[in-house]
């Protein structure tokens, strides 16, 4: 009788540890923070890394061309200024291209 109370006691002991292992086990791959998110949070890390390289290039190219149109910067760019002139008032095409030249001496 006592062989058999010591094989259901190291039933129940295994069956607890058994339930405890899967239990750590299940949470490790599949809680929060588990093994399975941190491939989706790297990836969505990976992502907004990217976007934020788009915004910072995107930041610096409109920074850029404010500088070029405003006269307190000191780099105003008078090419620049009448491009854009003649883009808002619609005096240019879309594939445009101007050479500016110096002026000539006209000879008589």
């Amino acid at each position: 009788m006592e062989a058999g109370m010591n094989a259901l006691k190291r039933f129940i002991l295994i069956g607890l540890m058994v339930g405890v292992l899967g239990y750590v086990a299940h949470h490790a791959f599949f809680s929060e923070r588990g093994f399975v998110q941190q491939a989706t949070v790297a990836a969505r890390i990976a992502q907004a890394e990217a976007e934020l390289a788009e915004v910072r290039a995107e930041r610096i190219r409109l920074e850029d061309r404010a500088a070029r149109l405003s006269p307190n910067s000191g780099e105003l760019d008078l090419d620049y200024v009448e491009e854009r002139a003649r883009v808002v008032l619609n005096f240019a095409h879309p594939h445009e291209i101007i050479v500016r030249l110096e002026p000539q001496p006209i000879a008589y």
